[in-house]
């Protein structure tokens, strides 16, 4: 009944789409389609008969593999200011969630929260409970999150210190997101993460070729990008086993590195080589000035006082200072440990004066496509738009935002792309994300700000002068 049922519904097209039925007495070859039919069934029942004689449901080692060594996380102390290290499990099958389900939950005594299905609202509030470190109503029910890539995307999970790829998904990027889950901008929770890959054995991957079709796949999905989207790297040439080599390293070294952290990676090396130089920073002047060997003659000048400003004067140029980031002149001002300073030239001093006491714009201009200036992009799109009637009661905490991403840069880059990946088109979503927001941060939380800015007298200025020899 089942089957004539579906059939009824693939003729009134309501059954999935690319069901057809096709009538076999129209086909030319009937009698070789039909046997080659029977062929593949029995071949099937061989194949299901060889399984069940392999007791593969009762005796499965990777099963047993994944039990041992997540208890032995779970069961791990905790480090000093770190919760107990929760775990999510994913696998791109959800048939393979059912499977390891039941098994998973008598093993860890129901402290399996399962996403196998559809995503009900009480469902997704158990998950943030369970595993957002920034939700507001903590609980503890579950330490292991089993899922399907259905939650790879847009979910905070940093309560969990592992990600266990059960089976590694054909699209590269998938992995990237699952460990994004965990791996949170500004949200840190624990100070190592550890991301558990499940391969084929070498005998396994000979039977049935898994690793060779996984390459290929990735290499197709990366030509069907095209050029312009490489996935890891936009020099690269990729081949498929290249490919495939790539996915089973760390997936923070298959993203580009930012601005932020090549400065911090940069921090961290000198304070591990040079801890004195690090420490005697406390002792310095706030005015300090110095000029080192550079490509032309100009001078750097960074004042910070409460926030960062940077101004830039080339010599050559007879226009005056102009306003730059500190990523703009990362490269000028960079010096090797071993290089040594030179005297100040015959114009340091009076082009000093100059960009030292430039106000014209004490506000960095920021690139169209920085991440602040799509957040500023979004916020006024909201702000202006009278017709978000809903967003009425928020609109003071949103000029809030604003103000602090144009005047003060407080908000971490998390905080920026959450808005600017705020949906306009959705209300609900919408006035949601916002009454996060609000509630994470504060409703005054810049006025407190302003405030400390206040009691700050100190300021601190670096000019930096390089000489063209």
């Amino acid at each position: 009944m089942e089957d004539i049922k579906k059939v009824e519904d693939i003729k009134k097209n309501e059954y999935p789409k690319n069901h057809k039925i096709y009538e076999i007495n129209k086909f030319k070859d009937k009698e070789g389609f039909l046997k080659h039919i029977n062929e593949d069934l029995k071949l099937f029942e061989e194949i299901l008969d060889e399984l069940k004689m392999l007791d593969l449901v009762d005796n499965d080692p990777k099963v047993e593999c994944l039990i041992e060594h997540v208890k032995n996380v779970l069961e791990d102390k905790p480090r000093d200011g770190e919760p107990k290290r929760k775990v999510i499990i994913f696998s791109e099958y959800t048939d393979t969630v059912k499977y390891l389900a039941p098994i998973l939950e008598k093993a860890f005594d129901k402290r399996v929260l399962v996403v196998a299905g559809d995503l009900p609202t009480s469902k997704i509030k158990e998950i943030y409970k369970n595993f957002d470190a920034s939700y507001q109503k903590q609980e503890d029910t579950y330490d292991i999150l089993l899922t399907t890539d259905k939650i790879s995307e847009g979910f905070n999970l940093n309560r969990a210190g592992m990600v266990v790829n059960y089976d590694i998904p054909w699209n590269p990027v998938r992995v990237i997101q699952r460990v994004g889950r965990i791996n949170r901008i500004s949200k840190k929770v624990f100070d190592k993460l550890y991301i558990v890959n499940f391969f084929p054995t070498e005998k396994g991957s000979d039977l049935v070729q898994s690793r060779d079709i996984a390459s290929n796949k990735m290499f197709l999905i990366h030509n069907a990008l095209g050029e312009d989207a490489k996935i890891f790297d936009i020099d690269e040439e990729p081949s498929a086993a290249g490919l495939y080599k790539r996915i089973r390293q760390n997936p923070d070294s298959l993203e580009p590195e930012n601005f932020s952290t090549k400065v911090l990676k940069e921090f961290e090396k000198i304070k591990e080589e040079d801890p004195e130089l690090v420490q005697s920073l406390k002792d310095f002047p706030p005015r300090i000035k110095v000029a080192k060997k550079g490509e032309e003659d100009e001078l750097f000048v960074v004042i910070k006082k409460g926030r960062l400003f940077v101004h830039h004067k080339r010599y050559a140029d007879d226009n005056g200072p102009v306003v730059k980031t500190l990523e703009d002149i990362y490269k000028g001002i960079f010096a090797t440990k071993d290089e040594k300073a030179m005297p100040l030239s015959n114009r340091f001093w009076n082009e000093y004066e100059g960009v030292k006491d430039f106000r014209e714009d004490l506000k960095p201009r920021l690139k169209e496509n920085s991440l602040q200036q799509k957040a500023i992009n979004v916020l006024k799109t909201i702000i202006t738009n009278n017709g978000f009637e809903a967003l009425t009661p928020y609109k003071d905490f949103l000029r809030m935002l604003l103000e602090d991403i144009m005047d003060y840069g407080t908000l971490s880059d998390y905080t920026l792309r959450r808005i600017t990946n705020i949906n306009i088109k959705d209300t609900d979503e919408m006035v949601r994300e916002i009454e996060n927001l609000k509630t994470e941060l504060g409703a005054d939380y810049l006025y407190k700000e302003k405030d400390r800015l206040k009691e700050l007298t100190r300021e601190i200025i670096i000019a930096i002068e390089n000489r063209a020899m």
